[in-house]
């Protein structure tokens, strides 16, 4: 996996095996990962961790703009860390875990933690709810860095995720998307 400094304290984690997620560390009020990629990168996760100077111990939370399976990663590898998911993410996993995370091996990592709801803000963050892709889906904004964390809802040149899977919700995607252009985000830090 490579790593990219986006700014002071935060940094973009790609690459990996597969259809990996973006991961981002962000260390503003304390360390932060967002989305944890796909669970066969874990170890090269930990190893890009180690190589910008953060050890699995050291990660206070873990946020997942949403739960599917490129995104969750082994979260048991942050034996420190909190686990946080939209209260509709985590509400849809809990109805249908099949429905909501696709695969098996996904489904087994995140029954291994408990998962906390979002709230408005979390590490310095604000926690935007974006439905569309999922049900759960959120984005986050440092709006003093002007940075959008977008998952898998807004990707570059104005491509945004795909809303014909079981927890897609396609009738609140432009609402969604709408949403986000009323932010004054300089740097958009998408899911791939």
């Amino acid at each position: 996996m490579q790593t990219t400094k986006i700014d002071k304290k935060i940094w973009k984690i790609s690459g990996g095996k597969g259809l990996s997620s973006n991961i981002y560390l962000v260390d503003i009020e304390e360390p932060t990962l967002i989305d944890l990629g796909s669970p066969e990168n874990s170890e090269e996760l930990l190893d890009a961790l180690k190589e910008i100077g953060y050890e699995p111990k050291d990660i206070v939370n873990v946020i997942f703009t949403h739960l599917h399976p490129d995104h969750v990663g082994q979260p048991s590898k942050f034996e420190n860390a909190k686990f946080f998911a939209s209260k509709e993410e985590i509400e849809a996993f809990e109805k249908n875990p099949e429905g909501a995370i696709i695969f098996d091996e996904a489904i087994e990592e995140l029954k291994k933690i408990k998962l906390k709801p979002l709230g408005e803000e979390i590490a310095g963050m604000e926690v935007i709810k974006t439905p569309g892709h999922t049900i759960g889906s959120v984005c986050l904004f440092l709006k003093e860095q002007k940075i959008l964390f977008s998952g898998d809802t807004l990707f570059g040149k104005g491509v945004y995720g795909r809303v014909d899977l079981e927890t897609s919700v396609p009738e609140k995607m432009h609402s969604s998307l709408e949403h986000l252009k009323l932010l004054k985000y300089k740097i958009l830090c998408a899911g791939h």
